[in-house]
């Protein structure tokens, strides 16, 4: 086991949705569900009513607006709906190959984990429980705890006083530039870029110029690598 006086880093933040597990493909399930419920529509359309970025990404009324739009719109067939989305969306969520071996390691050697999420308190708490991650972290910073998502520099120093490390000792890993990679560099901490899961498609408007000193993990045991080599 190393001793942490000998390693660079204290403590690894990671993004949640997207870099532990693929909430994409969840969303893509949940709302190809509802939409086949309701007999209106395609999934595809209302999972882009999710991403409009109008209402939280995880808030339903994107569901009502959907239902409103297709003349569809009651309060029972609406909360069925939502049974039907979140089912589907939980149904074989799992974390992506080599996460567990990744967690299961850091803990062994003695980092402090934390998770920075946009997601809100339940919603994170169902996910981490549902692909058996919650045992790994000891802070989970989510949307409702301080009114601010990603890339607000909020979120990042709420963690980073939970977990009473100074930046400079934290590693952050996340799939997003905009909202991971550039905000976790302005704050001091080390930024792995997740690769693996970015599936920002929605985001290309944004810049996506990776800021310096970035790290580049193309897998999820990458971030092993990563901090091996750090150790040299």
């Amino acid at each position: 086991m190393q001793t942490l006086l000998a390693a660079p880093y204290k403590a690894v933040l990671f993004d949640m949705d997207n870099t532990l597990f693929d909430f994409i493909g969840a969303m893509q399930r949940g709302s190809a569900a509802a939409a086949e419920f309701l007999q209106a529509g395609t999934g595809e359309e209302l999972f882009s009513y999710y991403l409009r970025w109008k209402h939280h990404v995880e808030d339903h009324t994107n569901l009502q607006d959907f239902m409103i739009a297709h003349d569809c719109f009651s309060v029972e067939k609406y909360f069925a709906a939502v049974e039907a989305y979140d089912s589907a969306m939980h149904a074989g969520l799992t974390a992506y190959e080599g996460v567990h071996e990744l967690l299961t390691s850091l803990k062994a050697d003695g980092y402090k984990l934390g998770i920075v999420t946009d997601a809100f308190a339940h919603g994170a708490e169902k996910r981490l429980a549902v692909t058996n991650l919650s045992e790994y972290f000891d802070v989970v910073v989510s949307y409702d705890m301080t009114g601010y998502k990603k890339p607000h520099h909020e979120p990042f120093e709420c963690a980073l006083s939970l977990l009473e490390c100074a930046p400079h000792d934290v590693l952050y890993v996340g799939d997003s530039i905009r909202r991971d990679i550039e905000p976790a560099y302005a704050v001091g901490m080390t930024p792995v870029y997740a690769k693996y899961g970015d599936r920002n498609f929605f985001e290309t408007k944004f810049s996506t110029e990776i800021p310096p000193k970035t790290l580049v993990a193309e897998s999820p045991l990458d971030i092993l690598r990563i901090l091996q080599e750090t150790m040299l």
